[in-house]
C-alpha cells in the first residue's frame, strides 16, 4: 500500500522495543520534521482515537499513536503513577530516534503532557491538551465512583455517560463518534487488562489528591487547551486553572460538551489544532 493511501483505518501496527517493553504503535500522515504524538485517556488504546481527527491532522503532518506500557498491545506492566507513565513514553519516543515532537494529550494523556513540558522541554515543540486538569483537582477525588456508576450501564451508555452530556444533541454526536471508533475492522488492539485499569485508576485518583509537584509556569511551550463546557470528570473550570498557570496557553471551551469534547466537534478541533500547530 502506498504511503499516501494509509490512514487511521489502514495504518499497520508496528512494534519497537524500549527498556524491556514492546510498544505497539501506528505511524502515518504527511511527512514532517516534527511528528505529532498522541497520548490516550483512561484505558484508551490505539483504537480509541477518532479517525476523523487523526486523518484531519495527518493531512498536515506525521501522526504517531501508541499504547503505553502494559496497555492494549504493548507489553510490560502499567505504572500506577503519571510520572512513570511519562518516563515510559519518553523511552518509546527515544527508541524511534525522534528528537522533537508535538504532543496531543487527551485526559490522562493530558497529565502526561504536563510532565513532558516541564521535565523534557527540549523534546517538546507544542502541546495540545484535551479534557485534562492540573494536579490537585478536587473533581478527580470522585473518579472511582464516577467509573463505578458508568459500569452499571450498557456498553454504549458507558461511553455516552463518560464522554457526552445528557442532551439529545450531544448523545447523538456521541453515538456517531462511537461508530467511528469501531469503523476499523482489522488489526484492532486488545482491551485494557484489569492490571492496567486498576493502575491507571490509582494514578488518576492520586493526581487529584497529591500536592502539585509540576510547576506549570516553567512550561514555556505554546499550549492549546480544549475543554467541554460540562466535563464532570475533570471539572471544566480546571482547564481555566491550567490556562492561568501556563505562560503561553490558549483556551477554548466547546458548548454543550462533556469529557469527550473533541469527539463531539471533530472537525472544529482539527481546524483549530492544525492552525495552532502550523502557526
Amino acid at each position: 500500500m502506498k504511503t499516501s493511501e494509509i490512514n487511521a483505518l489502514t495504518a499497520p501496527t508496528h512494534y519497537i522495543e524500549a527498556n524491556g517493553v514492546s510498544f505497539a504503535y501506528r505511524r502515518f500522515g504527511k511527512p514532517s520534521a516534527i511528528p505529532l504524538v498522541g497520548f490516550q485517556h483512561f484505558t484508551g488504546t490505539l483504537d480509541n482515537w477518532d479517525p476523523i481527527i487523526l486523518d484531519g491532522l495527518a493531512a498536515e503532518r506525521e501522526i504517531i499513536i501508541f499504547d503505553n506500557a502494559g496497555v492494549g498491545n504493548s507489553s510490560g506492566e502499567t505504572p500506577d503513577n503519571v510520572l512513570a507513565m511519562t518516563n515510559d513514553a519518553v523511552n518509546f519516543i527515544k527508541a524511534l530516534g525522534i528528537a522533537k515532537i508535538d504532543v496531543l494529550g487527551f485526559s490522562l494523556g493530558g497529565f502526561i503532557a504536563q510532565y513532558l513540558g516541564e521535565q523534557h522541554p527540549d523534546l517538546i515543540n507544542k502541546i495540545i491538551i484535551v479534557g485534562a486538569a492540573p494536579q490537585g483537582t478536587k473533581a478527580l477525588h470522585n473518579f472511582p465512583q464516577l467509573i463505578a456508576r458508568a459500569q452499571e450501564k450498557e456498553p454504549m451508555e458507558i461511553f455516552l455517560y463518560i464522554f457526552f452530556t445528557s442532551s439529545q444533541e450531544s448523545r447523538n454526536k456521541g453515538k456517531a463518534a462511537l461508530q467511528r471508533l469501531y469503523s476499523r475492522t482489522e488489526d484492532r488492539t486488545k482491551a485494557a487488562t484489569d492490571q492496567a485499569v486498576m493502575a491507571q485508576m490509582k494514578a488518576i485518583t492520586h493526581w487529584g489528591t497529591e500536592t502539585p509537584s509540576i510547576n506549570l509556569k516553567k512550561i514555556p511551550h505554546p499550549v492549546l487547551l480544549i475543554q467541554g463546557s460540562n466535563d464532570e470528570m475533570m471539572d471544566s473550570d480546571s482547564s481555566y486553572t491550567l490556562f492561568k498557570e501556563l505562560p503561553n496557553a490558549v483556551l477554548t471551551y466547546y458548548p454543550n460538551a462533556a469529557h469527550g469534547s473533541f469527539y463531539q466537534y471533530p472537525q472544529m478541533f482539527v481546524n483549530q489544532a492544525n492552525y495552532f500547530l502550523n502557526n
